[in-house]
């Protein structure tokens, strides 16, 4: 690589670790660009957005900024998260990051590489999971509103000091702007889809899953028959992934597996016992989910007498099943989110 000075020493490391972009990239600035990218005889001057960590919300700001550039933009960062590279690659702009991943679609050159480091995770006490994500699926279940910290400590349950540091992290990834000071201070979600997808992308798997057969001949019968039993049952649940999302917006596909959330005060065995289903240890048709709280079931939604989570823990489930959950989970926010 041909180096310039004046280039960002963090981003030059970056590049210098990923053997597959050696001799592509030449970091000096040329046509007023940042670096020209040259590959089979073509030169592509680029902007370059060097970043520390890039997720999701960060993404969306990128893609807003790009605009103003009249030539190909390319990010790099010593991490980035699988979500913030799809967003970026769907607005067209390049991505490298430290753990070896590239995406770079450029006149004359066309690279992707997986890279195989893991991501560290960042602090708990900053994921939008568990408790601190109710938070961010309030504000999205009401974008048009104007919150007081109080009321979202009131309305998630949770205790005013971490609402605030929630606040505080949204604010500081650009999804929310604050208006007054004091008590009366007022949070305002101002992009709704940055914000989905970080939260969505900061889940995690659930704690504990109890595999189970329910006797049922279609998928129809098996929905039907879950939920009567449920229904039965004294234990709080929701309905999500494939078969909630078949009822919200109807996808062409099958459902194989059923996925319910239950309250993390029941025993599924128990529950199992009170639907007729049989644990089993592979080839299930319902899967039930716990946590160690019951924050899976907040801001649930009844539909046709059936408890389901709502819209956005909806999404996030349909994205993290394997199963064309990805295409399912994309349709869900075409159809019903909107942004």
């Amino acid at each position: 690589m041909n180096i310039g000075e004046e280039f960002e020493r963090r981003a030059l490391r970056v590049l210098r670790t990923i053997p597959e972009l050696d001799p592509v990239v030449s970091l000096k600035r040329e046509l007023s660009a940042d670096a020209v990218m040259r590959h089979s005889g073509i030169e592509t001057p680029v902007a370059i957005e060097f970043k520390t960590r890039v997720g999701s919300a960060a993404a969306h700001q990128i893609v807003h900024q790009a605009q103003q550039y009249a030539i190909p933009m390319v990010v790099i960062a010593d991490e980035m998260t699988g979500t913030a590279r799809e967003i970026l690659d769907e607005a067209g702009i390049g991505s490298v990051d430290g753990l070896g991943n590239i995406r770079l679609a450029l006149p004359g050159l066309l690279m992707k590489v997986t890279g195989t480091k893991r991501r560290p995770r960042p602090p708990a006490n900053t994921r939008l999971s568990g408790k601190s994500g109710l938070v961010a699926q309030a504000m999205l279940l009401e974008v048009e509103r104007s919150w007081n910290g109080s009321e979202l400590a009131k309305l998630c349950r949770m205790s005013p000091a971490l609402v605030h540091r929630v606040l505080q992290r949204l604010q500081r990834e650009g999804v929310v702007t604050s208006h007054g000071a004091g008590p009366g201070k007022t949070r305002r979600l101002t992009n709704p889809a940055a914000l989905l997808d970080l939260w969505a992308e900061e889940q995690r798997d659930p704690r504990w899953r109890q595999p189970a057969f329910l006797l049922a001949q279609t998928t129809d019968q098996l929905i039907h028959s879950l939920c009567d039993g449920l229904e039965a049952t004294t234990a709080d649940y929701a309905l999500t992934g494939a078969a909630a999302a078949r009822t919200v917006a109807p996808f062409v596909t099958n459902v194989l597996v059923a996925h319910v959330w239950l309250s993390s005060a029941v025993d599924a065995g128990d529950v199992c016992d009170q639907i007729r289903a049989t644990p089993v240890d592979s080839a299930p048709n319902v899967v039930f989910f716990q946590e160690h709280d019951d924050t899976p079931l907040a801001f649930r939604t009844r539909r046709d007498g059936v408890w389901m989570t709502n819209v956005f823990r909806l999404y996030s489930d349909l994205r993290r099943d394997p199963r064309r959950g990805r295409e399912q989970s994309d349709y869900l926010r075409e159809q019903q989110i909107g942004f």
